[in-house]
């Protein structure tokens, strides 16, 4: 999660999909006899075995979404831990709050029409936070979401993605419907050339003290084995160790917005934020690493420092600021490719809006 959710279709696989996800027709084929070559510098025999290796071993998320059968699903689950972080509690005093961090998120996919990429599922994720009644930060702030997107593609270089999530943001302390929240993300990635994509995107968020943001950034694949991915929520630096294992170094920025019960003010002598809205975010930084235990099955690990945290009440409501504090992330992503035929879905350039419609 992110103050700006800014996706990437991914940029950070937006090469791997122009590249691999074409299944060419006999025409396709004519056409590209007739194109002159690209020179490229010659790799050696060790270079390419590893980039052959690689691509088995821990093939592309995005290219193997858009390729193959027509349905999938992808299944995220994540448990993270922060440690004592010295944090003001709300009362002029601080304490020292741990936080626990849970998710779980499973969404089904199907291909539609010429090249949009349906997906619909559920996430559920919750951080708990050492910290007694008394202290105005909430205990927990969860949320319970429908995941509802589109993916679409309308050429090789030009990729769209658009998002809501809407669904409960609470601390359950009984808020009901009042808790219930849609927020929309939007980003598009623009493929420069093999090596190099930017992207842009925005978040609306209704519920936030800044309504809409927006953010920008770029991949850029430096060599087959080191790649950039500057832009949010996580941007870090990445360096393929083994075909199976990437070795990483980065930021994670996440936060969202919450409403707190009826009366979570009451008991801590500040009736004022009774059912209030409430930013969260904290900023992340360290080293970690993905490796592929089974191709589209990976392990993502990640240990660092929490470099601080804010729990934001709108209306004129306090700030409360936590310092830092070191963290470990362990996540497991895994997707799978429904039974069935493998799926022709045209990535030429030719491909527009007037082929959807002529379609239908």
């Amino acid at each position: 999660m992110g103050p700006a959710s800014l996706w990437a279709l991914s940029a950070p696989d937006a090469q791997d999909l122009q590249n691999e996800i074409q299944t060419n027709s006999p025409a396709d084929e004519k056409e590209q006899k007739d194109v002159t070559p690209v020179q490229k510098p010659a790799l050696t025999k060790e270079e390419q075995n590893f980039n052959k290796e690689a691509e088995k071993q821990s093939p592309s998320f995005q290219q193997k979404m858009w390729t193959g059968t027509q349905g999938g699903y992808e299944t995220n689950i994540e448990y993270d831990y922060v440690g004592r972080a010295s944090t003001n509690e709300g009362h002029g005093e601080n304490l020292n709050v741990d936080e626990s961090y849970f998710d779980v998120r499973h969404v089904v996919m199907r291909h539609t029409l010429l090249a949009f990429l349906v997906q619909t599922g559920v996430e559920y994720q919750h951080m708990g936070f050492g910290v007694p009644n008394s202290a105005l930060i909430p205990d927990r702030l969860d949320s319970l979401t429908a995941d509802v997107g589109i993916d679409f593609r309308w050429s090789e270089k030009d990729l769209l993605h658009l998002e809501g999530r809407p669904g409960f943001y609470t601390d359950w302390r009984g808020a009901g419907w009042d808790a219930f929240n849609t927020p929309l993300d939007i980003g598009y990635t623009r493929v420069v050339s093999k090596r190099f994509q930017w992207v842009v995107g925005g978040s609306l968020n209704t519920w936030r003290s800044s309504r809409v943001l927006g953010a920008g950034g770029f991949r850029w694949q430096m060599n087959d084995r080191w790649k950039l991915k500057f832009y949010l929520p996580q941007p870090d630096i990445e360096y393929k160790a083994r075909p199976d294992l990437t070795m990483t170094f980065g930021a994670d920025v996440r936060g969202d917005s919450y409403r707190v019960g009826p009366h979570f003010g009451d008991s801590k002598g500040a009736p004022g934020l009774n059912n209030a809205l409430v930013d969260y975010q904290e900023v992340r930084v360290g080293p970690g690493f993905s490796w592929n235990i089974r191709p589209l099955i990976e392990i993502n690990f990640m240990a660092g420092y929490m470099t601080g945290r804010q729990y934001n009440f709108h209306n004129d409501g306090p700030k409360l600021n936590g310092s830092g504090a070191p963290f470990v992330n362990l996540m497991v992503h895994a997707l799978f490719k429904m039974p069935g035929e493998e799926q022709y879905i045209p990535q030429r350039n030719e491909v527009s809006i007037q082929n959807i419609f002529n379609f239908l």
